[in-house]
């Protein structure tokens, strides 16, 4: 799934690279995609944090204190992983000046630890010098270590396929994965303490299961940074239908959208393995302006919710309505909690159920949002109807609806997007005669 092995079973040239890590083969890519994109010095400390014990300190008395000191170094990034780096940062800063024990004792550090993942730094960095990743230039290496949207596509990179999809309700938020559906953030986590979180996904590298499972270090991504960084994309079915992790994963934008991303991903996976070939390869200078659409399509994404409609796992199969029609619903999916889902990325209030008691002793739910009604079909009883209603909007958004769209002569894919966009589209602030713009 990582790339380090062919349908064979024989080492490609990142699994080469990669048997000269003594790290974990997903740390391991991390450390290589660092260095191949020029950001070496964070993902060093990712890495070597990872792999060594987490340096925040959390005393069974002290709790409250430990997390705010935490979350002092996360200057709201929604990322463990950078809150690590800063923590670190911050230490060799103050070792410099004499102040180490000071500063550990001050920010619930241990030092014992700061030092290993120190040692770490060094080792990893020896290596990958050795394997001619790496200049002897530290400047070069670290070219783009201020870009954190490019950061957070390789720590992306590196985690992939741990992760964990942001699930916005009215009053809370929850998180899911593939495998275990509703899972927790760990306490110390930096994102344990936000009522919200803008990204649509965490990617995390362990998870630990006492009653629940929980994700430990995590850190936020947008669509784009999945899309570019993570695993394999495939097309869906429809125009505009991008699809990872066998369907898990369903992204919906405008057809020549789409054909954006599967292009540039699949010239950015080129450049990559040139570069592994080759190390003298320099992508930055062939590959300039191929990186650059990247770093700007990944710092661009505003996680306005645009793209990621589905939450559907690989074992999900079509599930038939009534009318013996297919719809977009997913076995043990919630439609009202993935209608709500979409608006509330798509930046809209919830929607609104009104239920009627038939004089049939049935119930018949509307749902509105936007200015627009959809009505269910009368059911036993008021939650089953709400969720008919649900899935009368969810079908008119995908028009995955009994509704013929298309005349019957036309194979052309169906675009599904157009709702989807009508729904996402909001209306720009005109101001007038404002001198300042």
């Amino acid at each position: 799934m990582i790339g380090s092995l062919d349908e064979n079973e024989n080492l490609t040239d990142l699994g080469r690279y990669l048997s000269m890590l003594p790290v974990d083969p997903k740390l391991g890519k991390m450390l290589i995609m660092g260095a191949v994109f020029r950001c070496i010095d964070p993902i060093l400390t990712v890495v070597a944090g990872l792999s060594a014990r987490d340096p925040f300190l959390l005393p069974q008395d002290k709790k409250d204190l430990a997390g705010t000191a935490k979350s002092r170094f996360s200057a709201k990034d929604y990322s463990d992983h950078m809150a690590l780096v800063r923590a670190y940062e911050g230490w060799k800063d103050a070792e410099r000046e004499g102040s180490g024990y000071e500063y550990c004792w001050r920010n619930f550090l241990s030092a014992q630890t700061l030092q290993a993942i120190h040692s770490l730094r060094k080792q990893f960095s020896y290596i990958l010098k050795d394997a001619g990743l790496i200049d002897s230039d530290a400047n070069t290496n670290n070219s783009l270590s201020h870009n954190q949207s490019l950061v957070r596509g390789v720590i992306c990179s590196g985690l992939f396929p741990g992760i964990s999809s942001v699930v916005h309700r009215e009053n809370s938020m929850s998180f899911k994965t593939m495998d275990d559906g509703q899972v927790l953030v760990y306490a110390n986590s930096v994102n344990a303490k936000y009522q919200t979180i803008p990204y649509p996904w965490l990617v995390f590298g362990e998870k630990v299961k006492v009653n629940a499972v929980f994700i430990r270090d995590s850190t936020g991504v947008s669509d784009s940074i999945l899309i570019l960084f993570g695993g394999a994309v495939t097309k869906g079915s429809a125009a505009g239908h991008l699809k990872m992790l066998d369907g898990y994963i369903d992204l919906f934008m405008d057809p020549s959208l789409s054909e954006c991303y599967l292009q540039l991903k699949e010239e950015l996976d080129k450049l990559v393995q040139k570069k592994l070939e080759d190390p003298t390869f320099d992508i930055h200078k062939e590959g300039k302006y191929i990186l650059f659409a990247a770093q700007e399509l990944a710092a661009g994404d505003l996680c306005e919710g645009r793209f990621v409609f589905g939450r559907e796992t690989s074992r999900a199969r079509l599930r038939d309505n009534e009318d013996g029609k297919s719809n977009i619903i997913k076995d043990g999916m919630n439609p009202k909690s993935l209608l709500q889902t979409l608006l509330m990325r798509a930046g809209h209030t919830p929607p609104k159920y009104k239920t009627k008691h038939l004089k049939t002793n049935e119930f018949r739910a509307m749902v509105e949002f936007k200015g627009m009604q959809f009505v269910g079909k009368p059911k036993r009883n008021k939650q089953v109807a709400e969720r008919d209603a649900a899935i009368e909007a969810l079908g008119w958004l995908t028009q995955t609806s009994g509704t013929k769209l298309q005349d019957e002569g036309d194979d052309s894919p169906l675009d599904l997007t157009d709702n989807m966009l009508k729904l996402l589209s909001r209306p720009r602030k005109r101001t007038r005669n404002n001198p300042k713009k």
